[in-house]
């Protein structure tokens, strides 16, 4: 019984088995047939020609495609059989999706060939490690034909060992003068198989391939990519960085941060002479305020960098020359080891020599009627005032005359008659027609110091002896370009009055601002009559997105849909740089706000600032960032008791500057003209001579904080 049960028990399951074999015949089921695997073949570059797989054809997956590559590799095609497109652009997956039946007429023998396809792009675009990829060999016109044999042979190394040679040929180019194609290089290095000990090499590279490119921004960004991913502990290497640190600090106006990082520079222990980088650190502690100077001095990390900051104060808190000479001495006898008193930077080693030669007797030709009458009356005031301050400070005081040139016959009847007065300096005149009178002379029998200047480009050649001072808009254009593009902005829209002091501003920024290799999306006047809003919407073409939706609305007009609109403006820009009045500006702030431009930086000159207020009248000028004279944002001592004294003249509050500048200018003239990087810290501004003969101020920074003005160093 047992023996016929075990053969019942066999025949029904062979018979269940053959059912079940039957069944899968039925449904065109067929197991799946072992490959054999392929031979490895030599590795080319030619994409790989996939074999046919077959379809499922059972109905329920009938609107699938299953596609099967082969990556064997095959003869290399052609380029012709590469590049064939066929007319219908619609790949076979596309087709099959909409009309499976159509993609399966497209199959012999229930297979998709997808040869010479996009999708075989787009498949292998996603899975790169499948094949390897050609290493590309392009060709570097900008440089010439031996390196770019050494970049054929490097581009033929492994990818993993091509990248440390790219990182080392971007270098070496660099050093030739190459940094756009330096630049080129850096982009094509893949930092995710460039060995980390690298990084901080690429990273400096970077930077002074875009300090080369005057992109100081962008060098300080790297640099600070370098220091906080892959700081480094050899001296060096330290010293090369801090180098670059210095140039692009100084290159962007940062001159506190450039003064740190030379005086940490010079006392490196490989340093062999401190003292090299003396004139540097000199030029950018020069260009810093007394009460940036005088915290620092606090918070020094070494006495190195205290009596730096100490130094760099002399002429700030004496602006005597006799008192900058007693205070220098007495500073070389607190600090006998310094790198200063054993080579003293060449502004301050000629103090003595130059307190020697100062004028004695100056001669100040203003105008004291008619219609320049109050002008040049401020003009003394403000001379006056500064001479008896000096005064008090025990300086020593020159002899002053003052020369009315308001009926004066002629310039020659000026110089005569200070000539027999024995003058050594004339201060003046302050017309513009008479400056650029002097201006065409070949040589002027007595230094002179004008105040004003001849317009630019008018004469490349001034008058031997002419040194020209004044407040230019000229000069707060250039200082706004410089500004904008240091804070890291490429392309902006200028806002301008239709002024002719406005539109010359805008002209002569813009000049700046494209020479520095910035660019202007678009340059828009408004009369201020009503136009703030046509100008904004002009410039942001906020205008062509109100035509997009009119035009949208138009071909959607009777298909009952609706068009919700919000316009946009343009992207494309990140700041504006306004030239405007007071009253225009707290108008155009509010209206750029209305058309979505409120995130955009906005920079004006001086105009903007209409004074000091207990009013709320400036709050529409929030976040404004605007040049203006340090007598009005950081109000000296002498700025409060001129005020004080003549109150009812606040409206000649600049000139009041200009004649207290003119003041303690005249002494160092000859200091600003044979040491190029010398400045003087004025009440109107930081004051440098160019090789013409003028005068540049850099203005302090001002900004609008809930309705008040704050200082606004960078």
């Amino acid at each position: 019984m047992i023996i016929i049960r075990r053969h019942r028990f066999r025949f029904i399951s062979i018979l269940c088995g053959l059912v079940f074999l039957s069944a899968c015949q039925q449904q065109n089921i067929r197991p799946p047939t072992p490959t054999p695997t392929p031979t490895p073949p030599k590795p080319t570059l030619t994409t790989p020609t996939p074999t046919p797989t077959p379809l499922a054809s059972n109905k329920s997956n009938e609107d699938a495609i299953v596609i099967a590559l082969d990556l064997t590799q095959k003869k290399t095609p052609t380029s012709t059989q590469q590049n064939t497109v066929t007319k219908d652009n619609t790949d076979a997956s596309t087709v099959a999706r909409y009309n499976p039946m159509s993609a399966t007429k497209q199959q012999s023998s229930n297979t998709l060939s997808i040869q010479n396809n996009q999708n075989l792009k787009t498949l292998l675009a996603v899975t790169p490690e499948n094949i390897p990829s050609a290493p590309q060999t392009p060709v570097d016109q900008a440089l010439p034909n031996h390196l770019n044999k050494e970049l054929q042979k490097i581009y033929k190394l492994p990818k993993a060992v091509r990248q440390g040679h790219l990182l080392a040929m971007a270098k070496n180019i660099l050093t030739m003068g190459y940094a756009q194609s330096s630049a080129r290089l850096l982009k094509q290095i893949d930092l995710h198989q460039l060995p980390e000990n690298q990084l901080g090499r690429y990273f400096e590279v970077k930077a002074e391939t875009q300090l080369m490119l005057g992109d100081s921004f962008g060098a300080i960004v790297w640099l600070h990519q370098a220091q906080g991913l892959t700081p480094s502990t050899d001296p060096d290497a330290i010293a090369e960085r801090l180098t670059l640190k210095a140039q692009a600090y100084t290159a962007n106006g940062l001159a506190l941060a450039a003064a740190k990082a030379l005086i940490v520079l010079s006392q490196l222990p490989n340093t062999v002479d401190s003292s090299q980088y003396n004139e540097r650190i000199w030029s950018a502690l020069t260009q810093i305020s007394s009460n940036t100077l005088r915290q620092n001095v606090t918070t020094a990390n070494s006495d190195t960098a205290r009596a730096w900051y100490k130094l760099a104060l002399l002429p700030l808190a004496h602006h005597d020359l006799d008192l900058q000479v007693t205070a220098l001495k007495q500073w070389q006898q607190q600090w006998p080891t310094h790198p200063a008193v054993t080579k003293l930077p060449g502004a301050l080693a000629s103090l003595a020599d130059l307190r020697s030669r100062q004028p004695k007797r100056i001669a100040l030709a203003m105008p004291l009627h008619g219609k320049l009458g109050k002008v040049g009356q401020a003009v003394v005031d403000g001379f006056m005032a500064a001479r008896f301050e000096a005064q008090e400070g025990l300086a020593v005081i020159p002899f002053i005359k003052v020369y009315d040139t308001t009926g004066l016959s002629s310039l020659d009847a000026l110089y005569l008659q200070a000539s027999a007065d024995q003058m050594e300096m004339v201060i003046g005149p302050l017309d513009k027609d008479k400056v650029i009178k002097l201006s065409q002379k070949d040589a002027l029998a007595i230094p002179t110091l004008a105040l004003n200047y001849i317009p630019l480009g008018a004469n490349n050649k001034t008058a031997t002896n002419l040194v020209q001072f004044g407040l230019a808009v000229e000069d707060e254009a250039t200082q706004l370009a410089a500004r904008s593009l240091a804070d890291g902005h490429k392309r902006i829209v200028i806002l301008h009055q239709d002024q002719p002091w406005a539109t010359r501003a805008a002209q002569y920024f813009s000049s700046s601002w494209i020479e520095l290799g910035g660019e202007i999306a678009s340059k828009v006047s408004f009369s201020g009559v009503g136009d703030h809003s046509k100008a904004i919407t002009q410039a942001l073409l906020i205008n062509q997105s109100h035509e997009r939706a009119k035009t949208l609305k138009q071909q959607l007009a009777g298909t009952g849909n609706k068009v919700k609109f919000e316009p946009r403006r343009r992207q494309d820009v990140d700041a504006i740089v306004l030239f405007s009045l007071p009253t225009d500006g707290r108008q155009i702030i509010p209206t750029l706000a209305f058309h979505y431009a409120a995130d955009l930086p906005v920079y004006a000159s001086h105009h903007i600032y209409q004074g000091p207020t207990n009013t709320s009248r400036d709050r529409d000028l929030e976040k404004v960032i605007f040049t203006e004279l340090p007598w009005l944002i950081e109000q000296p001592n002498i700025q409060q008791k001129i005020s004080r004294k003549w109150p009812g003249r606040e409206r000649y509050t600049r000139l009041f500057a200009i004649g207290v500048d003119a003041y303690r200018l005249f002494p160092r003239l000859e200091q600003l003209q044979d040491f190029t990087n010398s400045r003087v810290h004025g009440v109107t501004g930081l004051l440098q001579m160019n090789s013409q003969g003028r005068i540049f101020t850099q203005s302090s920074w001002g900004r609008f904080k809930a309705g008040k003005v704050v200082v606004n160093p960078r």
